[in-house]
Order: C-alpha cells, then sequence, then structure tokens
C-alpha cells in the first residue's frame, strides 16, 4: 500500500490549560481549518481470527490498532503508529471534513464530513454514509445472536481498482467477495476490519492552542503565580478598564454607564486605586468564601495591593488585595467580568472588561477627573436648565437616598460640576 503522506504527530493528550466551565455542558463546535481531532479503533480480531479476512492462509489478526485524523479542511486518514517516518493512508475517497461537534457531557463527537456523518458516542463508531458496497466504508451492526461485535470495515488501499473489485465481487455474492479479498491479500492489499464499539478519542485543552480565537473562546487563560508577581507601584500608575454594561440592570446609581452624547452603549470607566472607595469587588476572602471584597474597611484602609499579569500587548488580569485578607481576581478568566458591590447603594455592578491597561500619572487625579465626568454623563437634560452653550444654568439638584439617610446635591461650580452627599441626622 502506497502511503499519501508521511509523518504522523502525537495527538495531544495532556495539558496545563483548562476547557471553560461552561463548555461541561454547552457544545464545542469547530470549524476551522487545521484543527485536528483523532480516534482509534481495535481492530476486529474475532472476526478475522473466524477467516472473515479472507479465510484460508489468511485466517488470523491482519488489521491492527488504527489511528484516524480527522483535520478539518482535509481528508480522513487513517495510521498504524506516530512518528516522523509514520506512513498515513486516505480513509474513503472525496471526502472532506468540514467541522467538528463535542458534547462532553453526553461523551460524544460528531464529525461533520463533506459526505454524510461520523459519530462517536462513548465506545461507538458509526458512519451513516457506509454502506454494504463500501463506497465509505462497510458497517456492520452486531445482532443479538452473533459472536462478533459491531463491525466498521474499509477497503485497502481505498482506490478505484480495490473498490471497483470489492464492489463487483459484492454484486455476485458474499462467496465472490471472500474469494476476491483473498486474491486482494496476496497482492498486499484487503480490507481492514475495525471493532465499532472500540473506540477512543484523543483531545486535550492543547489541542486548540494552535489558533488564538479557538484558545480563546475555548479555554481558560493560563494560570498565574501571583505570588511571585510584581506589586504596581501606584505612586505614579494606576489600573484603568472600561466596564462594558450588558445588562442594564446590573448597574448602579453611581455606576449608570449612561453617556447622553451615545446613548447606544452602556459603558463606565473603573480605575484602582481610586474606586475602591465605592466599589466593593466580589472576590475571595481569607476563609476561601465569597465575599464583596474590603466592603467594611475603613477609608484609607481598603485596597492593600495591585498585582497585574502584563501580556503582550495589554494586562491580561489584575489580582486586587484587600488589608481585610480578601482578594478579587478580574477579569473572570471564564467570562471576562467584573463584578461588584456598590458601597453606598448596594446595588450590583457587573460589565465585561476591556482595554485594561497600566496607566501612568496620579491616581488621585485621574480619579477626581473620572468622577466628574461621571456627573456630567449622568446629568438628565430634562431636569436641568443649560444655556446656549451648553452649561448648566441650573444652581443645584438634589435628592435623598431611599436606602441611607443622606442626600446628594450636584452643584455647578467654576471647577465643574461637584457631587456632596449630606448625611442626615436621625430624626427622632
Amino acid at each position: 500500500m502506497n502511503p499519501i503522506s508521511t509523518g504522523v504527530d502525537l495527538p495531544a493528550s495532556e495539558s496545563d490549560r483548562e476547557f471553560k466551565k461552561k463548555y461541561d455542558t454547552e457544545n464545542i463546535f469547530v470549524a476551522t481549518d487545521g484543527f485536528t481531532l483523532y480516534a482509534s479503533l481495535m481492530g476486529a480480531k474475532a472476526f478475522e481470527m473466524a477467516g472473515g479476512n479472507g479465510g484460508g492462509d489468511f485466517m488470523k489478526e491482519r488489521t491492527p490498532k488504527t489511528y484516524f485524523k480527522f483535520t478539518i479542511g482535509e481528508a480522513p486518514t487513517y495510521s498504524f503508529y506516530f512518528g516522523p517516518d509514520a506512513p498515513s493512508y486516505e480513509m474513503m475517497g472525496g471526502v472532506m471534513v468540514e467541522s467538528i461537534l463535542i458534547n462532553n457531557k453526553k461523551n460524544e463527537v460528531k464529525i461533520i464530513l463533506s459526505e454524510g456523518e461520523i459519530n462517536i458516542k462513548g465506545k461507538k463508531f458509526r458512519y451513516n454514509k457506509a454502506d454494504k458496497m463500501a463506497t465509505h466504508g462497510f458497517m456492520f451492526e452486531k445482532s443479538s445472536d452473533s459472536r462478533f461485535p459491531s463491525l466498521f470495515i474499509t477497503v485497502a488501499p481505498y482506490n478505484q481498482k480495490t473498490v471497483t473489485i470489492y464492489q463487483d465481487a459484492l454484486k455476485i455474492s458474499a462467496s465472490a467477495m471472500m474469494d476476491a479479498v483473498k486474491d486482494m491479500n496476496k497482492d498486499g492489499e484487503g480490507i481492514y476490519a475495525w471493532d465499532a464499539d472500540s473506540a477512543t478519542v484523543y483531545l486535550a485543552p492543547q489541542s486548540f492552542t494552535f489558533d488564538a480565537d479557538l484558545d480563546k473562546e475555548f479555554l481558560l487563560p493560563p494560570s498565574f503565580d501571583y505570588d511571585s508577581a510584581d506589586e504596581l507601584d501606584t505612586k505614579n500608575s494606576f489600573i484603568r478598564f472600561n466596564c462594558i454594561i450588558e445588562n442594564a440592570s446590573l448597574r448602579t446609581n453611581n455606576y449608570t454607564g449612561f453617556d447622553k452624547e451615545d446613548t447606544t452603549i452602556l459603558m463606565t470607566t473603573i480605575q484602582f486605586p481610586g474606586d475602591e472607595s465605592l466599589l466593593a469587588p466580589m472576590g475571595t476572602s481569607d476563609e476561601g468564601t465569597e465575599v464583596a471584597c474590603g466592603l467594611e474597611a475603613p477609608e484609607g484602609r481598603v485596597l492593600k495591593s495591585i498585582k497585574p499579569v502584563i501580556g503582550e500587548t495589554s494586562v491580561q488580569q489584575v489580582k486586587l488585595e484587600f488589608h481585610d485578607g480578601s482578594f478579587c481576581i478580574f477579569p473572570d478568566a471564564e467570562s471576562g467580568l467584573f463584578t461588584a458591590t456598590d458601597k453606598e447603594t448596594g446595588q450590583e455592578l457587573q460589565g465585561r472588561v476591556e482595554n485594561l491597561i497600566i496607566a501612568e500619572g496620579s491616581w488621585k487625579e485621574s480619579h477626581t477627573k473620572e468622577m466628574i465626568n461621571r456627573i456630567s454623563r449622568n446629568t438628565n437634560p430634562s431636569l436641568t436648565v443649560e444655556g446656549d452653550d451648553g452649561k448648566s444654568l441650573t444652581s443645584a439638584i438634589a435628592w435623598k437616598l431611599s436606602h441611607m439617610n443622606a442626600i446628594k446635591v450636584i452643584v455647578p461650580t467654576d471647577e465643574g460640576t461637584k457631587l456632596i452627599t449630606i448625611l442626615l441626622e436621625a430624626q427622632v
């Protein structure tokens, strides 16, 4: 048999990467050219020892354990071992792998071909286009009284000559087919017969890392040792990111995400240090439970340290450590979200993290400017009198906070709009 290619890489079996947890139950669908999945089948020993592969002098185990390679954009092939000199043979003619669907919950893989679909569920390997004429292989389902397992059989090597010999003999009789197989065996050709209930799928997270988009979509980022990470020097730098609020109910009175200049998106800019005075990010307590970090910490003793993980072009992830022993790592490795509790209102803020960077300069000056920007963006034009120059003519706007005994006042000044919180005395 002449191989169609030589050299077969060992399939990925172990990896330090992990799938995102949602794919424990959701389907993984891949249609990216080059993505490869391997599956193996054992030879149908009992069938061959009983003469099923030619009989006579050929009554022996002829089909070894075989590894099938399914690469999207290529024809399926099979090999008997791995290595630079390992030959590959065409599994069937004129068929290409178009996409692959993986269902971890059902332990099922579907290989969608240009002609039909191969389904591997548990140990069962089935191809819905295989027929008795072996156009795309031959499937033999085990019957209740059969001593043989379900079989998947293909002509070897797969070419016009061998397929024609096999098909012409089958048209005559099973006996003629067996005689044809014997003759093919003498010429180093024939059929391979596999136990179709012996499938093993070879798939690991490492299979997805060849493509950056697949890596990001299906895998968690590599774990990082924050114990060895350097703390950010906050004297002249700080962490800043855009929080894209995709669920309008997950915003707060202080972090509305509203921008009267662009109402098509809800977004707020958040920075640390700075916003820990108003936000308690969801994280982990020193006892290992989920907690709103720094929620009860006194002013000036909230945020302890910032440890960023620097990628090739941006910050990948940040660990915030708090004086109360809690810590928060964001964005969430699976969802890409940042979640926090607004300390003033008790409302939850949640949004997708974008443009996470280390900004240079004074974090205090930056945070003061951002607070003024928030007030300006959140000002309701219907409740504010503006002049021809667009500036507010309203001397002040005040409202009472229902969750606490205080009022908020927006006051225009020469330096810009100011937001003042006035605590009211408890009423007797």
